[in-house]
């Protein structure tokens, strides 16, 4: 069943992906030659117009194949079925398209992405009244870090977190994830406090408030719970889906800096396992995680590998520069390459994700 879940939820995600590409490709008059859900063997495929729509076997993945992307030279990547160029209408290809038109088909996946875990947090958080606000709201019997207490330096009741060391204070998530990645509980503080910025320097924190009732210890505050209306409700979903933009930017960071590695990445078989025993607890919580990855495939695509739209974008950058297009084979090798290395990656990752699942 987690499988089934990880399929119907990839499939979601792939295809809101793609759609952007083919709705704004189309918008643009580019002619699509084939919009694909997952590689491999055909299970469902129907040509409509010029268009051949297709549903493959494995569904990690996905592609629109525009006239004049590379795609129509000899038979479309991947997929065994030659299109007939006499078919379409013409000025339609990629390659002719302006750089706007070429950015924004590029783009557009993406920015689904993003507006899919938006809509995802937005239908989560509807039918709550109140939103908590990383704003302290009181203080807990034995706090230790008043500033009353403290020469005045310190937390006061009113004041508004901003930041704490790399993590810019979003949601609460983001205060947890910043107490934690410091090991030696050394903090760079910003707090907003009556419209002026305070800045606590190397302030040591360490959690020392017993919470009984969950138990473990606390940092020993209390956040504000905010009534909120319906565009509340749709700042609030935007600022959840920038804390995840934020923990997949600075995952990256972790990665490329030693902090983390490989073998702690989860894969698309961690992620359908860890979305199963969600569901299973609750699909709130099913649905938040979803959000998250959706963020983060719109982030990963914007890295600037060949093969990704990032890649693409950062080509079109150089297009731009120099004047010219880059040379057609130095592209499609280049993108070759980084289709290897990450599919190398992919291969290493669910590797150890299966570890994990069996231990």
């Amino acid at each position: 069943m987690n499988y089934v879940i990880a399929i119907l939820v990839f499939g979601l995600l792939i295809f809101v992906h793609e759609m952007g590409h083919f709705l704004v490709a189309k918008a643009c008059g580019i002619n699509v030659l084939q919009f694909t859900i997952g590689f491999g063997p055909a299970i469902f495929k129907k040509k409509i117009g010029h268009t051949l729509y297709a549903l493959r076997l494995l569904p990690i993945g996905g592609a629109v194949m525009m006239q004049g992307e590379g795609a129509d030279e000899e038979e479309l990547l991947a997929s065994g079925e030659k299109p007939d160029l006499s078919e379409l209408p013409p000025g339609g290809s990629y390659a002719d398209a302006s750089k706007l038109k070429r950015f924004l088909v590029m783009i557009a996946g993406v920015t689904m992405n993003f507006l899919l875990a938006l809509f995802i947090l937005f239908i989560l958080i509807l039918p709550g009244e109140y939103k908590i606000e990383p704003v302290i709201d009181s203080f807990m019997e034995g706090f230790p870090y008043a500033a009353s207490d403290n020469g005045g330096v310190g937390f006061e009741e009113g004041d508004r977190l901003i930041r704490i060391n790399d993590f810019r204070i979003y949601t609460m998530n983001d205060f947890s994830m910043a107490m934690a990645y410091d090991a030696d509980a050394h903090y760079d503080v910003t707090l907003m406090r009556g419209g002026k910025k305070i800045r606590l320097q190397n302030y040591e924190m360490h959690p020392t408030i017993y919470d009984e009732e969950n138990g473990g210890y606390l940092y020993g505050f209390r956040l504000a719970s905010v009534e909120v209306g319906l565009f509340g409700k749709i700042g609030y979903a935007f600022r959840n889906a920038k804390s995840n933009l934020q923990s997949a930017v600075l995952g990256l960071k972790m990665l490329l800096t030693g902090q983390v590695g490989t073998g702690d990445m989860m894969g698309t078989v961690g992620i359908a396992n860890e979305m199963g025993q969600l569901a299973r607890t609750s699909m709130s919580s099913m649905w938040y995680f979803v959000a998250y990855i959706s963020v983060n495939l719109a982030f990963v695509n914007l890295l600037p590998l060949p093969v990704l739209d990032g890649g693409k974008i950062l080509f079109l950058l150089l297009e731009l520069i120099r004047g010219k297009k880059l040379d057609p084979k130095y592209e499609m090798a280049a993108s070759l390459v980084s289709l290897a290395l990450l599919l190398g990656l992919f291969l290493f990752i669910t590797y150890h994700d299966v570890l994990r699942i069996i231990h």
